[in-house]
């Protein structure tokens, strides 16, 4: 089961807020996608989350491109915010899905940079599997997890 971001952000808001905060504190955030030969390959991408949804947008003739269009399962981490993880750090699990060209003009007209010709891209929205935060807290190391079936499980580690 899958799910968009408004979905998550509904069924779990202060979680959705957090890892959400994770992913802007930064411009870029590193996605990894199958290769053909089931290998990872880590990308660097922004991943706005906007309009109820987390955009995958990149260039059309990308490997990660092919890849997404071979295989559409994804992870995607945020970029950690120092060595006390005090914000947390963030990770979005999930299928990207090809976006409309209703939803491509809608990415396009809410992209903080221009862009000047939109076929030049691709754009995914991305259904979410799963949706982690690492934080540390109290000199514990708190996991939170969440996924459409389970819900919200948190993990303290001391």
């Amino acid at each position: 089961m899958a799910v968009t971001w408004s979905d998550f952000r509904q069924a779990e808001p202060g979680l959705a807020v957090a890892v959400q905060e994770r992913f802007e504190s930064h411009r870029h955030a590193v996605m990894a996608t199958l290769r053909r030969d089931g290998a990872p390959r880590l990308s660097g991408m922004e991943a706005p989350i906007r309009d109820g949804h987390l955009w995958l947008a990149m260039d059309a003739v990308s490997r990660k491109t092919d890849d997404l269009r071979r295989d559409p399962r994804f992870s995607m981490h945020s970029a950690p915010d120092g060595e006390e993880l005090s914000m947390g750090d963030a990770r979005i699990e999930g299928r990207a899905l090809l976006a409309a060209d209703t939803d491509v003009v809608l990415f396009v007209q809410g992209h903080r940079f221009p862009v000047d010709d939109p076929s030049t891209m691709a754009v995914f929205t991305a259904d979410i599997t799963r949706v982690v935060l690492t934080r540390v807290e109290d000199r514990s190391l708190v996991v939170s997890a969440w996924t459409p079936e389970g819900g919200l499980a948190r993990t303290r580690l001391p």
